[in-house]
């Protein structure tokens, strides 16, 4: 089954294993304050609807019409196909058809010890699409499955979570691939950025600007709903990776943060979770406020 996403973002600066990558092979990551050159390690962001940002922060689009100050973006078509194995597992496998890349905004907390690093949404309307997808693997009654809520006002994120101690995580991740092979615009920027940061253009071809799960990498998927004035209106699909702790030496220090796994030449992106897990976390989910949720 595929569907469509209302949005996606990977934040890969929120990895210090690419971030020691790119030091490694000679870029000055993410800034350089003697040359006051930049080259920020890019999210990769893709939008059914226009979006507008600070031109500073685009760092490559194929569609946009900027003012100087503002970039405009046309909406941006992706896709998630959800397989079914034997084995009872369930594989995502996001397909980031249009996008572009954009520079990390500002944030209070930085990105490498966030819990979450991949955001996946897809409209209310699909809810009973994976729920008839999934009906065979429904195995559990929601017994050991427990919520929580973020949010004010009229918008609220209800994610389901596994156990007492899974609430950093959601449901188990069995396995991920997550990266920046293969993105024509990604391929496009770092050139760019060779050139600029006097890297050999034949060094990109032996660096790793992907991600796949460790064996002790504790990761997880946030199943959720957004709910506004008291109606569903968003599935949320959420990735995070909370232990074990990483350090690199950055370009002015050490720097520690939340690994994001293991660096990989990745050819394609997939998550992998138990099918019988995700349905019932979004049942869960779909229950939070009495009732079905449709």
């Amino acid at each position: 089954m595929e569907l469509e996403p209302l949005r996606m973002q990977v934040f890969f600066p929120a990895s210090l294993e690419i971030q020691e990558e790119l030091l490694k092979a000679g870029f000055r990551v993410p800034y350089d304050k003697e040359s006051g050159r930049k080259t920020p390690i890019p999210v990769v962001v893709s939008s059914r609807e226009e979006r507008r940002i600070r031109r500073s922060r685009l760092l490559k689009a194929r569609d946009f019409e900027s003012d100087g100050k503002f970039a405009m973006l046309s909406g941006e078509k992706t896709s998630i196909e959800f397989e079914l194995t034997e084995r009872g597992f369930l594989v995502l496998r996001p397909k980031p058809i249009e996008y572009h890349l954009e520079e990390m905004g500002f944030v209070s907390v930085p990105p490498r010890v966030w819990g979450t690093w991949a955001s996946f949404s897809l409209p209310f309307s699909a809810y009973n699409e994976l729920v008839d997808f999934l009906a065979e693997v429904r195995k559990d009654n929601g017994n050991g499955f427990y919520t929580a809520s973020r949010g004010s006002g009229g918008r609220i994120e209800v994610y389901a979570y596994k156990g007492r101690k899974g609430k950093d995580l959601g449901i188990p991740v069995f396995g991920y691939s997550l990266g920046l092979h293969g993105l024509t615009l990604a391929e496009e920027y770092f050139l760019e950025k060779a050139k600029e940061n006097e890297v050999p253009e034949e060094r990109l071809r032996y660096i790793k600007l992907g991600l796949r799960k460790r064996k002790e990498t504790k990761a997880g998927l946030k199943v959720g709903l957004v709910w506004e004035n008291g109606r569903p209106v968003e599935i949320t699909l959420k990735l995070s990776t909370t232990e074990p702790r990483v350090k690199i030496q950055g370009l002015y220090g050490e720097i520690v943060g939340k690994s994001r796994g293991e660096l990989a030449r990745t050819e394609g992106w997939y998550i992998v979770v138990h099918a019988g897990d995700f349905i019932t976390a979004l049942e869960t989910v779909g229950r939070a406020f009495g009732g079905n949720p449709y």
